[in-house]
Protein backbone atom coordinates (compact mmCIF):
# COMPACT_ATOMS: atom_id res chain seq x y z
CA UNK A 1 0.00 0.00 0.00
CA UNK A 2 1.39 2.90 -1.12
CA UNK A 3 1.69 6.16 1.81
CA UNK A 4 -0.64 8.11 -0.26
CA UNK A 5 -3.04 5.64 0.27
CA UNK A 6 -2.32 5.18 3.41
CA UNK A 7 -2.62 8.70 4.51
CA UNK A 8 -5.91 8.62 2.10
CA UNK A 9 -7.64 6.29 4.14
CA UNK A 10 -6.61 7.76 7.35
CA UNK A 11 -8.24 11.09 6.30
CA UNK A 12 -11.16 9.14 5.18
CA UNK A 13 -11.86 7.25 8.65
CA UNK A 14 -10.93 10.46 10.41
CA UNK A 15 -13.62 12.65 8.38
CA UNK A 16 -16.33 10.07 8.59
CA UNK A 17 -15.97 9.82 12.60
CA UNK A 18 -15.59 13.74 12.92
CA UNK A 19 -18.48 14.47 10.82
CA UNK A 20 -20.51 11.42 12.63
CA UNK A 21 -20.35 12.90 15.85
CA UNK A 22 -21.91 16.01 14.78
CA UNK A 23 -25.71 14.34 14.17
CA UNK A 24 -25.18 13.29 17.94
CA UNK A 25 -24.26 16.79 18.93
CA UNK A 26 -22.11 15.72 21.67
CA UNK A 27 -19.19 18.71 22.06
CA UNK A 28 -17.04 16.75 23.98
CA UNK A 29 -16.96 13.91 21.46
CA UNK A 30 -16.58 16.13 18.51
CA UNK A 31 -13.33 17.82 20.58
CA UNK A 32 -11.56 14.55 21.38
CA UNK A 33 -12.54 12.99 17.36
CA UNK A 34 -11.08 16.43 16.20
CA UNK A 35 -7.66 16.36 17.96
CA UNK A 36 -7.65 12.50 17.66
CA UNK A 37 -7.64 12.75 13.67
CA UNK A 38 -4.28 15.09 13.87
CA UNK A 39 -2.90 12.71 15.90
CA UNK A 40 -3.91 9.97 13.48
CA UNK A 41 -3.20 11.98 10.26
CA UNK A 42 0.32 12.23 11.71
CA UNK A 43 0.71 8.86 13.03
CA UNK A 44 2.28 7.24 9.33
CA UNK A 45 4.18 10.92 8.83
CA UNK A 46 6.42 11.01 12.10
CA UNK A 47 8.56 8.18 10.51
CA UNK A 48 9.59 9.76 7.23
CA UNK A 49 9.59 13.37 9.78
CA UNK A 50 13.03 14.27 8.59
CA UNK A 51 13.08 17.60 10.83
CA UNK A 52 12.58 19.99 7.60
CA UNK A 53 8.85 20.33 8.83
CA UNK A 54 7.16 19.33 5.90
CA UNK A 55 5.35 16.51 7.18
CA UNK A 56 4.50 18.10 9.79
CA UNK A 57 3.06 20.87 7.12
CA UNK A 58 1.66 18.18 5.35
CA UNK A 59 -0.04 17.02 8.56
CA UNK A 60 -1.35 20.62 9.24
CA UNK A 61 -2.55 21.13 6.15
CA UNK A 62 -4.95 17.85 5.94
CA UNK A 63 -5.78 18.63 9.75
CA UNK A 64 -7.13 21.69 8.07
CA UNK A 65 -9.25 20.56 5.59
CA UNK A 66 -10.85 17.86 8.55
CA UNK A 67 -11.42 21.02 10.87
CA UNK A 68 -12.99 22.79 7.75
CA UNK A 69 -15.16 20.19 6.93
CA UNK A 70 -16.32 20.03 10.54
CA UNK A 71 -17.06 23.39 10.25
CA UNK A 72 -18.40 23.48 6.93
CA UNK A 73 -21.06 20.55 8.10
CA UNK A 74 -21.85 21.53 11.22
CA UNK A 75 -23.07 25.18 10.42
CA UNK A 76 -25.32 23.47 7.91
CA UNK A 77 -27.35 21.80 10.52
CA UNK A 78 -30.20 23.45 13.25
CA UNK A 79 -28.02 24.35 16.80
CA UNK A 80 -24.57 23.87 15.10
CA UNK A 81 -23.48 27.24 16.31
CA UNK A 82 -23.88 26.14 19.64
CA UNK A 83 -22.24 22.70 18.91
CA UNK A 84 -19.49 24.55 17.47
CA UNK A 85 -18.41 27.01 19.86
CA UNK A 86 -19.28 24.14 22.79
CA UNK A 87 -16.41 22.03 20.50
CA UNK A 88 -14.33 25.24 20.97
CA UNK A 89 -14.04 25.29 24.49
CA UNK A 90 -13.53 21.52 25.13
CA UNK A 91 -10.30 21.49 22.66
CA UNK A 92 -8.70 24.28 25.03
CA UNK A 93 -8.72 21.84 27.74
CA UNK A 94 -7.46 18.77 25.47
CA UNK A 95 -5.12 20.21 22.85
CA UNK A 96 -2.59 20.66 25.69
CA UNK A 97 -2.11 16.84 26.20
CA UNK A 98 1.05 15.63 25.56
CA UNK A 99 -0.49 11.99 24.78
CA UNK A 100 -2.47 10.73 21.69
CA UNK A 101 -5.77 10.46 21.62
CA UNK A 102 -7.25 7.02 22.33
CA UNK A 103 -10.10 7.83 19.69
CA UNK A 104 -6.85 7.97 17.54
CA UNK A 105 -6.25 4.54 17.80
CA UNK A 106 -9.86 3.84 16.78
CA UNK A 107 -9.60 6.09 13.62
CA UNK A 108 -6.22 4.46 12.78
CA UNK A 109 -8.21 0.25 12.84
CA UNK A 110 -11.11 2.29 10.86
CA UNK A 111 -8.32 3.04 8.26
CA UNK A 112 -6.91 -0.51 8.21
CA UNK A 113 -3.52 0.56 9.30
CA UNK A 114 -3.55 -0.32 13.10
CA UNK A 115 0.17 -1.43 12.97
CA UNK A 116 0.90 2.83 13.03
CA UNK A 117 1.09 4.48 16.67
CA UNK A 118 -0.86 7.54 16.79
CA UNK A 119 1.96 10.11 17.06
CA UNK A 120 1.26 13.76 18.09
CA UNK A 121 2.00 16.91 15.95
CA UNK A 122 1.62 20.25 17.60
CA UNK A 123 1.24 22.29 14.59
CA UNK A 124 -2.00 20.33 12.81
CA UNK A 125 -3.36 20.61 17.15
CA UNK A 126 -2.58 24.01 16.02
CA UNK A 127 -4.77 23.84 12.82
CA UNK A 128 -7.93 22.85 14.26
CA UNK A 129 -7.83 24.97 17.46
CA UNK A 130 -7.24 28.09 15.27
CA UNK A 131 -9.51 27.40 12.83
CA UNK A 132 -12.15 26.80 15.33
CA UNK A 133 -11.07 29.96 17.39
CA UNK A 134 -11.18 31.96 13.77
CA UNK A 135 -14.39 30.88 13.18
CA UNK A 136 -16.33 31.81 16.36
CA UNK A 137 -14.16 35.16 16.87
CA UNK A 138 -13.31 36.10 13.57
CA UNK A 139 -9.92 38.53 13.60
CA UNK A 140 -10.63 42.58 13.68
CA UNK A 141 -9.14 43.70 10.19
CA UNK A 142 -5.99 44.93 11.31
CA UNK A 143 -6.40 49.08 9.96
CA UNK A 144 -10.43 49.74 11.24
CA UNK A 145 -10.91 53.02 8.61
CA UNK A 146 -14.63 52.49 9.06
CA UNK A 147 -16.05 50.22 11.68
CA UNK A 148 -17.47 47.23 10.49
CA UNK A 149 -18.13 44.12 11.50
CA UNK A 150 -15.64 41.77 11.06
CA UNK A 151 -16.42 38.59 8.56
CA UNK A 152 -16.22 34.66 9.38
CA UNK A 153 -13.68 32.86 7.24
CA UNK A 154 -15.57 30.38 4.86
CA UNK A 155 -14.56 26.78 5.52
CA UNK A 156 -15.37 26.36 2.03
CA UNK A 157 -12.52 28.66 0.99
CA UNK A 158 -10.27 26.90 3.81
CA UNK A 159 -10.36 23.88 2.09
CA UNK A 160 -10.10 24.68 -1.64
CA UNK A 161 -6.74 26.94 -0.48
CA UNK A 162 -5.79 24.04 1.85
CA UNK A 163 -6.09 21.34 -1.41
CA UNK A 164 -3.95 24.24 -3.66
CA UNK A 165 -1.39 24.21 -1.32
CA UNK A 166 -1.11 20.79 -1.22
CA UNK A 167 -1.72 20.06 -4.79
CA UNK A 168 1.57 22.13 -4.73
CA UNK A 169 3.03 19.98 -2.71
CA UNK A 170 2.06 16.66 -3.94
CA UNK A 171 -0.63 16.39 -7.06
CA UNK A 172 -1.49 12.99 -6.35
CA UNK A 173 -2.82 13.05 -3.18
CA UNK A 174 -4.31 16.48 -3.30
CA UNK A 175 -6.49 14.77 -6.27
CA UNK A 176 -7.17 11.58 -3.62
CA UNK A 177 -8.00 14.21 -1.26
CA UNK A 178 -10.43 16.12 -3.00
CA UNK A 179 -12.12 12.40 -4.13
CA UNK A 180 -12.56 11.29 -0.59
CA UNK A 181 -13.95 14.98 0.19
CA UNK A 182 -16.68 14.58 -2.78
CA UNK A 183 -17.73 11.33 -2.08
CA UNK A 184 -18.19 11.95 1.78
CA UNK A 185 -20.01 14.88 -0.07
CA UNK A 186 -18.38 18.10 2.31
CA UNK A 187 -17.87 20.07 -0.80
Amino acid sequence: MAWRDIIGSILEASLRRTLSCIEGGDAEKCARYLLASADAIYAPLKPIDSGLGEARRIASLLAGIVSNSFLLTASAREGGETLIRDTLQALEGLREQATPMDEAREILSDANVAGFEPAVSREARETIYSDLKNYVEPPQPPVPRRRRQPRRPDPRQAIRRALRELGRRDPVLAKQVSQILRRLGVV
